[in-house]
């Protein structure tokens, strides 16, 4: 069998490459920025990762064969881009698994400038003790291999795992309960392949564990290689990332769904605009009228002047029913008008406490389309943060950041007062509740968090749908139409 799987080991490194290759092709056609779940928003980067590693597997068949046809310059070229591609990928899962566990941005971006420095500094680092101690490039590709592994594969297979396990919930939430079971299955494979491909690395680098621990004492102990196991669990897990990628389907027939639920609910508001100004506005102001007439003839002046007390009552009644006609066709929230009503909102809220407080926006021009109802849950949740920084965080200076992506909104409160005290913190009260359910309804995460240096932190991350379907413009004609009268 050890003879066998020697004498075809090209043929499996090809197959090995093209279980990667598949999956990565496989993800990208079917990647969409237009999801509302962390799960489906993150799988650019485990196509990345595949189609990194389906390179660098093909490069360890490519490249030897290329030695009598090339100059040995560009050979040595070669063997120093598979390193740095072979690497990349580890660093690709990682950023995988980071996105997948659901850390707040801030926290999400320091980790992941840490991650690249520490694939730079594998590399770098690599080339200098190579230089030291006189490796050979060979050994310096599976020194700088075998360092990734540990260092980049092995905790972005452990997150990736750990994140696809915690998804089930957010699967479950979004109504695809059959979609729930492909994600734990990945998450086990993942498992196992940080295991077999985050623990054994290749018997090339000089200071590789012995046994089991590098390619070649797998290869004595199993009786067949290792690109063989991590082809098969790649095809597995391939298996299984087409399953999931039926979440795309589901979600597109919730947002088809969404736009029959918002022409029925646009009709209805237009149906019950007209019964208000056809309907009950006329008889009142015709109510008004009658009782006009009724005080020109009466001769006592106080009774004239109760009845056009009554008479500017029914004005003012009919001016808010007017108004609230207005209200049932003003156009779903904008950027922009978000954006003015929280900074006045912080605005007012610096004035009534004397607390420093400052707003800043950035990016209204590139969001994607909001959700449902956006702005008035988004300043609830920012007076709620406020009024929790007044009360708790004492004399403070409150910073208040929004930031619109093509994908993403961020809502960041920060104070650097002393922060919710302990028994809040372990038992949230009424308020932080309904601020995790508020964002619940926009499809997002809210974390609150003591900041290292004092105070507290406030992160509210909501996705965008960047390439939902246009609202059609009948929905809202039947209010337009209203309102003309």
């Amino acid at each position: 069998m050890r003879t066998f799987f020697e004498q075809n080991r090209d043929i499996i490194l090809v197959a090995h490459g093209l279980v990667w290759f598949a999956l990565g092709f496989a993800v990208w056609l079917q990647r969409r920025r237009a999801t509302r779940l962390t799960l489906t928003s993150s799988l650019i980067w485990l196509a990345t990762f595949a189609f990194l590693e389906a390179l660098a597997v093909w490069g360890v068949y490519f490249v030897p064969i290329q030695q009598d046809v090339l100059d040995p310059g560009i050979v040595q070229g070669l063997i120093i881009l598979r390193a740095i591609i072979q690497t990349a990928a580890f660093l690709a899962l990682l950023q995988f698994g980071l996105r997948l566990i659901g850390l707040p941005a801030m926290r999400r971006r320091v980790l992941t400038a840490v991650s690249v420095a520490l694939w730079a500094g594998i590399l770098l680092g690599g080339a200098a003790l190579a230089e030291h101690l006189g490796w050979t490039l060979k050994e310096w590709e599976g020194s700088v291999e075998a360092a990734a592994r540990y260092g980049l594969l092995l905790p972005g297979a452990i997150l990736s795992a750990i994140g696809l396990w915690r998804q089930r919930d957010e699967l479950g939430v979004a109504g695809m309960t059959a979609i729930r079971p492909y994600a734990a299955w990945a998450a086990a494979v993942l498992a196992f392949y940080a295991l077999v491909s985050g623990l054994i690395v290749e018997s090339a680098a000089p200071w590789a564990p012995g046994g089991i621990g590098n390619s070649d004492g797998f290869f004595d102990a199993a009786g067949f290689p290792l690109d063989a196991l991590r082809g098969l669990l790649g095809l597995v897990l391939c298996v299984l990332a087409v399953k999931l990628l039926e979440i795309f389907e589901v979600e597109t027939k919730q947002r088809l769904e969404a736009l029959d639920r918002a022409r029925a609910v646009a009709e209805e508001r237009a149906r019950f605009g007209r019964d208000l100004h056809d309907g009950t506005i006329q008889s009142l102001y015709a109510a008004g009228l009658h009782l006009e007439a009724v005080a020109i003839r009466t001769e006592e002046r106080s009774v004239r002047d109760e009845v056009r007390a009554v008479v500017s009552s029914l004005d003012e009644a009919i001016t808010a029913l007017r108004g609230y006609i207005r209200a049932l066709r003003q156009p779903p929230c904008s950027p922009a008008s978000i954006a003015t009503n929280l900074r006045e909102l912080t605005r007012r809220f610096a004035g009534e406490t004397g607390l420093r407080a400052d707003f800043h926006a950035e990016g209204v021009g590139a969001a994607g389309p909001l959700p449902d109802e956006a702005g008035q849950h988004l300043e609830q949740i920012l007076r709620e943060a406020l009024a929790n920084a007044a009360r708790h965080a004492g004399p403070c200076a409150v910073h208040v950041i929004l930031a619109f992506q093509p994908d993403e909104l961020d809502l960041t409160v920060v104070d650097d007062g002393c922060g919710l005290p302990g028994p809040a913190a372990a038992a949230p009260g009424q308020g932080l509740r309904n601020m995790h359910d508020r964002a619940r309804r926009l499809g997002g995460r809210l974390v609150v968090e003591p900041v290292p240096r004092g105070g507290t932190r406030v992160a509210l991350a909501v996705p965008l749908d960047s390439e939902s379907p246009e609202l059609d413009p009948s929905i809202l004609s039947p209010l337009t139409e209203v309102s003309a009268r």
